[in-house]
């Protein structure tokens, strides 16, 4: 009874017999202290004042992440693929925690997620492969070799990341220089040739940290448009569009809006001439052993305004036929390639995301390209928006999210 007396004034010098076990996710345990068995319950409004608040929202085509004010992640959506990262493949509509810690940045591609850490490393989950790949990655996995990195991006089923000393490093669906594909490759990570120093990736394009622009030919080459102190790059399907450092947007590649014609390729160089005598009055022939001269470097290429009538602050609606203007109205370019008037719904707009606009109010409304109605989304005092053509998700005034779909009805998925 005294030893049960002395134990109860000083627990500390107390001993259990059994350390107490803690379970970890692979299910080995590991034995924690009793000092940790025995600390005295965490006081509610404590806890409550130190939980984690939102600092960044990032919509995927399945799924959304957001990346917490203690650095850690956390995620919400489909996950037949493994994309919230929990080590199952159940969807979860409301926010799981993925083992990881010291997230700095956050991409999500179509059905899987990478993230940058505070060792500028870089961690996947989901669909998504680094080699040799039997089926999704469950859990936050190193991507092997992926390091010293600044940026991560991420398109469709690939991956990407810039690394300090300047290389693009891609893999995943990408092709054996490193572009982005849909042929469901899972490539090791790799240099992309002729790509550095990126700072905004888009599918057929590259926005480097000294404003110059590049966008990739059929057979893969890149090359550089003639556009300088670009600051944003849009991209749909084969367009990519840039907003240079003069306020106007300029549109490059395939189906891009209100695009000039692609150059005619330049004439082929002409022959050398062998050194010797040229006899009679026919041409001359081509020594057996001439080579011709390498051909010039192609130029780059002049790439026209597009016709927005006025001064751009930000690109919108993920293709540049739409744009924020010097007055922040939402104007858009119609089939014709004429200026519309200004959105009346969408007016002081400070920052877009897919087909939305984040208000200065703090309101979120999406629209179309087509000119449908916009869409209120149910939200108040959005701080940071992320959105697709279906759903978009907002970071809320305290750091809390809220999420809605096309009806515009939000739900609040982590409360501030």
């Amino acid at each position: 009874m005294a030893k049960l007396i002395v134990c109860a004034l000083a627990l500390v010098a107390c001993k259990h017999e059994t350390a107490p076990v803690s379970v970890l996710q692979d299910g080995a345990p590991v034995a924690i202290s009793d000092a940790a068995a025995i600390a005295p319950p965490v006081d509610a409004a404590a806890a409550a004042a130190a939980a984690p608040t939102a600092v960044k929202v990032v919509v995927g085509a399945h799924a959304a992440c957001a990346v917490m004010s203690d650095r850690s992640v956390r995620c919400w959506g489909a996950n037949n693929r493994g994309q919230l990262g929990d080590g199952t493949q159940k969807d979860s509509a409301t926010p799981v925690a993925p083992v990881i810690r010291g997230v700095q940045d956050l991409a999500l591609g179509d059905d899987h997620a990478c993230a940058l850490l505070d060792d500028a490393s870089v961690a996947c989950w989901g669909n998504i492969g680094f080699g040799s790949k039997s089926g999704p990655t469950l859990v936050p996995t190193g991507v092997v070799g992926v390091h010293d990195m600044t940026r991560v991006f991420a398109i469709g089923g690939a991956s990407c990341a810039t690394a300090k000393d300047g290389p693009l490093v891609c893999w995943g669906d990408v092709d054996a220089r490193g572009h982005v594909t849909q042929s469901g490759a899972h490539h090791t990570p790799a240099p992309v040739p002729g790509v550095d120093h990126v700072s905004t990736l888009a599918k057929h394009a590259a926005l480097r940290d000294d404003g110059s622009f590049s966008t990739w030919l059929d057979d893969g080459t890149p090359v550089r448009a003639n556009i300088t102190g670009a600051t944003e790059l849009a991209a749909l399907g084969d367009a990519a569009c840039a907003l240079d450092g003069g306020g106007d947007v300029r549109c490059v590649g395939p189906g891009a809006s209100c695009a000039a014609p692609a150059a005619p390729p330049p004439p082929p160089p002409k022959p050398m001439i062998a050194p010797g005598k040229h006899h009679g009055h026919g041409p001359r022939k081509v020594g057996k052993f001439a080579k011709p001269p390498p051909p010039p470097a192609p130029a780059p290429a002049e790439v026209p305004p597009q016709p927005f009538g006025s001064k751009v602050l930000h690109l919108a609606f993920d293709a540049g036929t739409c744009a924020v203007n010097a007055a922040k109205q939402l104007v858009c370019l119609d089939d014709s390639c004429k200026l519309t008037r200004p959105w009346p719904a969408l007016v002081t707009v400070v920052e877009t995301s897919g087909t939305c606009a984040r208000l200065a109010n703090g309101t979120v409304r999406c629209g179309s390209v087509g000119g449908a109605a916009p869409v209120i989304a149910g939200v108040t005092g959005a701080t940071q928006l992320s959105a697709n053509g279906t759903r978009g998700c907002a970071i809320v005034t305290g750091g809390g999210v809220s999420c809605w779909d096309a009806t515009g009805a939000a739900t609040e998925l982590i409360h501030p």
